[in-house]
């Protein structure tokens, strides 16, 4: 899996990385199985403002079958860091849950075919 993590406005953190590559895992995990997708492209956008204590982290996932985007923003980083994490997890177990269903569904629609009582 390609990982790529952009600081923004903000120095570039060697715990605050090994914090990020730690939860990325998660979902690593959870896209592990070789028949389901493999992920191509990881990418992690850390937004700090100056200005105010406002953080804002956007995280992308590229896979062959799809593409899934979620952000958050707070006033702690490594705790917007987790938040996104944590949405990407969810919302990738319900895009998986949803793929499995299309894949039964069919099989289900085919069945129904063969057991028709007028085939020969």
């Amino acid at each position: 899996m390609n990982r790529r993590i952009t600081f923004h406005e903000m120095d570039h953190s060697k715990p605050m990385e090994n914090h990020i590559n730690e939860k990325l895992n998660k979902i690593e995990e959870l896209i592990k199985d070789p028949e389901w997708a493999t992920p191509k492209y990881v990418e992690l956008f850390l937004n700090a403002h100056p200005l105010h204590p406002h953080h804002e982290v956007e995280l992308i996932l590229k896979t062959p079958q799809f593409n899934l985007v979620t952000q958050d923003k707070g006033t702690e980083m490594y705790v917007v860091i987790d938040n996104v994490i944590d949405k990407m997890v969810r919302l990738l177990k319900k895009e998986k849950q949803r793929v499995l269903d299309k894949k039964q569904k069919v099989e289900t629609e085919k069945n129904e075919f063969a057991d028709d009582k007028y085939t020969l």
